[in-house]
């Protein structure tokens, strides 16, 4: 996981405490909007929005998401918790790695063998499937002949497709690692 230390150098944390809503500011009072972050716990609907400079995010539960301190105890370490919560982001949640993509590829499709031992077609298939591949949205297109070979292989390929080289994007853990920080600061102060 990334080190946010650089982001969050100078925040301070405030907490406005109103009938159906607690809110979190987080943020440094030398830079304006710099880094800046809000969290928005409504406590009637249980649940949370994030706004401020490094996007947007909503998020719900039944159970605890409209509370600030048990959002802590039950997300800040576990963001695929936290992950599963949210209903909408400005920002992509997930991000692919190619080099973890291309061995579950190869393990899942073609009996874990390695790109240099394909077979003529396997290989042709191997590199239309990572022609598109893009980091940030994972496999992005396919020929029918493709589609094709790998539905042979396994009835449910697209499932495969979808969480190959996938991985939690680092701004889930800012967000995470931000509250935390704001909260430890609201909880030393008192």
């Amino acid at each position: 996981m990334e080190n946010f230390d650089h982001y969050f150098e100078g925040h301070i944390a405030e907490k406005i405490d109103l009938d159906t809503a607690t809110i979190i500011d987080y943020y440094n009072p030398e830079k304006g909007y710099e880094h800046n972050l809000r969290y928005i716990f409504d406590k009637k609907n249980s649940s949370l929005a994030i706004t401020g400079d490094f996007g947007e995010v909503v998020a719900c539960n039944f159970y605890n998401m409209g509370d600030w301190k048990k959002f802590y105890s039950h997300f800040t370490s576990n963001a695929g918790y936290f992950i599963e919560k949210i209903s909408a982001s400005r920002r992509n949640l997930f991000v692919y790695d190619p080099a973890e993509a291309k061995k579950a590829i190869l393990e899942d499709f073609f009996s874990g063998k390695a790109y240099d031992d394909l077979e003529l077609e396997e290989s042709l298939v191997y590199d239309d499937l990572f022609e598109y591949f893009d980091e940030q949205y994972g496999f992005r297109h396919m020929s029918d002949d493709t589609r094709e070979f790998l539905s042979k292989r396994r009835d449910e390929y697209y499932v495969v497709l979808e969480y190959a080289g996938r991985q939690i994007s680092n701004i889930v853990y800012l967000y995470l690692d931000a509250y935390r920080r704001a909260y430890e600061y609201l909880t030393k102060e008192s």
